[in-house]
């Protein structure tokens, strides 16, 4: 410590006293994760390398395919077949998309209908049960 301040160090005194010692560190054969120069290599990325992505697969789908598409799906059937063959089989990616989404619209949409018609079908019960009482009541049978 300086006596000349009265006990305190002043902070380039503190600074230079650090890179000393971080210097001392490096140069003794202490690597902590760093490589020459004293730039941290604990946390770089490997190199990235773009995937394989083939250019055949990856041109659009013509309007007159899209029309074929829209037609086959109007065929009971035949639609739910092709969805799967467009969606899991090889081919254009944007078509694979397409099915995958339709796939699951359509899945969705099951769902749903499985729901309302229980629902609906609860309701449709608990009125009629009402109206069997009011029947019974009137002699309408």
């Amino acid at each position: 410590m300086n006596d000349n301040n009265n006990g305190y160090v002043d902070a380039s005194t503190l600074d230079n006293q650090t890179q000393t010692q971080q210097d001392q560190s490096f140069n003794s054969g202490v690597n902590y994760g760093a490589s020459q120069g004293g730039q941290s290599n604990y946390y770089q990325q490997p190199a990235y390398q773009q995937p394989y992505v083939d250019p055949k697969n990856n041109e659009p789908v013509g309007i007159g395919t899209w029309l074929g598409i829209l037609f086959l799906l109007c065929i009971p059937c035949v639609n739910i077949i092709m969805l799967f063959v467009w969606a899991f089989a090889d081919g254009k990616e944007s078509r694979k998309n397409f099915g995958k989404a339709y796939l699951i619209f359509l899945a969705i949409m099951i769902v749903l209908e499985i729901v309302l018609a229980l629902v609906f079908g609860a309701a449709l019960m608990a009125w009629l049960s009402d109206f069997s009482q009011y029947a019974n009541y009137y002699n309408y049978y």
